[in-house]
């Protein structure tokens, strides 16, 4: 008989988790598993829902529509899950309770990234939904050493499987294209960063960074893809540069097909795990710029697999894209070794991984 998994995710914004979700259900062993998929809040424009069959919207109204939770709690007793899977914070909150009200065997949440904002209800929600959880999946190490610390949940409870390039194999356009596409001259250098547009991502540095890097780099442009609040007063910070010309935030975007652009991929994030789009450059061999926060530095090491530099620093930032701008030779040298460092992370063995902890769990 064939195991029943639900998932759920609040919505499909365009962000890590939801990519994760939408390849590892293609991925996922039918022979084996009987998933369902449910959201529990309308989409918005920013979704990428079009990528995943979503079996149920719950269209809940806020995070305290009762009769929406009470639909959803009725939903999972009715559907006699053997497990249920919960992604982002407002899922791990609702379905986690209505999966342990309805008597679910097996519950495991994910914690995908690392959130020192959170506010002291939330941080006892999960403390006490983790005593009914069988297992909390992490993207990093410092995800979980953070999370159980900040929640006094133990090390224990938590396992860590980190997210691996994720390879979409849909037709793209070619680089040339798509660079007379952006009207970017032949030659031009391009730097790319792709991330949701949130404070902790750091876009601000970034973007305060580059008018240094054009000064020594004329024909450069910055693209940043992605979506989030900060578009608007990010695209106001360009311009009050006066390098909006030079600055694109390109909103949703496929990230693949701008990584074979990029002469340089950034991540400037002031507090993350892992970011997915670090993981992605490495793969395509891409000289990467990235701050020393959570587990990145566990995959670029400084001077071997890309160049590493404080956050919230935006001199760092400058001279390190300016010297990989500089050095052609630098950043092949570079991408090779991050791709290799990359090698054995593969959608195929994070599969592995995750069927061989629901064995475990549902053994015990």
């Amino acid at each position: 008989m064939k195991t029943k998994i639900l998932f759920v995710i609040p919505r499909f914004s365009v962000g890590g988790a939801e990519k994760l979700l939408v390849h590892f259900l293609r991925a996922l062993d039918r022979e084996v598993y009987e998933p369902s998929l449910i959201t529990i809040f309308d989409e918005q424009k920013d979704s990428c829902a079009d990528q995943a069959h979503t079996d149920r919207c719950f269209h809940f109204r806020s995070t305290w529509d009762i009769l929406a939770f009470f639909r959803l709690y009725v939903f999972i007793r009715r559907g006699k899950f053997d497990i249920v899977v919960t992604h982002l914070f407002v899922a791990n909150l609702l379905a986690r309770m209505a999966a342990i009200f309805a008597g679910v065997p097996t519950i495991v949440s994910y914690e995908h990234n690392i959130y020192p904002n959170k506010r002291h209800w939330q941080i006892f929600a999960d403390r006490m939904l983790a005593k009914r959880t069988s297992k909390i999946i992490v993207d990093s190490e410092a995800a979980k050493v953070f999370t159980a610390k900040q929640e006094k949940i133990p090390l224990e409870k938590f396992v860590t499987i980190y997210i691996p390039p994720l390879l979409d194999t849909r037709e793209r356009k070619k680089p040339e294209v798509l660079r007379a596409e952006l009207g970017i001259e032949p030659g031009a250098p391009i730097i790319l960063c792709v991330s949701r547009l949130v404070a902790d991502k750091g876009h601000r540095d970034l973007i305060e960074a580059f008018p240094q890097v054009l000064a020594r780099h004329p024909r450069a442009h910055l693209l940043i893809g992605g979506w989030g609040p900060l578009k608007k007063s990010l695209e106001e910070q360009a311009a009050a540069l006066g390098e909006s010309g030079r600055v694109r935030l390109m909103g949703r975007v496929d990230g693949q097909e701008l990584l074979a652009l990029a002469d340089v991929y950034v991540d400037p994030s002031i507090s993350t795990d892992l970011p997915i789009g670090i993981m992605e450059a490495m793969r395509e061999k891409k000289a990467i710029v990235a701050t020393a926060v959570g587990d990145i530095p566990t995959f670029i090491k400084d001077g071997e697999t890309g160049r590493l530099v404080p956050p919230a620093d935006d001199k760092a930032l400058r001279d390190a894209i300016v010297e990989l701008l500089d050095d052609s030779s630098l950043r092949a040298r570079l991408g090779d070794a991050a791709a290799d460092t990359v090698k054995g992370f593969s959608l195929p063995e994070y599969m592995k991984k995750f069927d061989a902890l629901l064995r475990e769990l549902r053994a015990a």
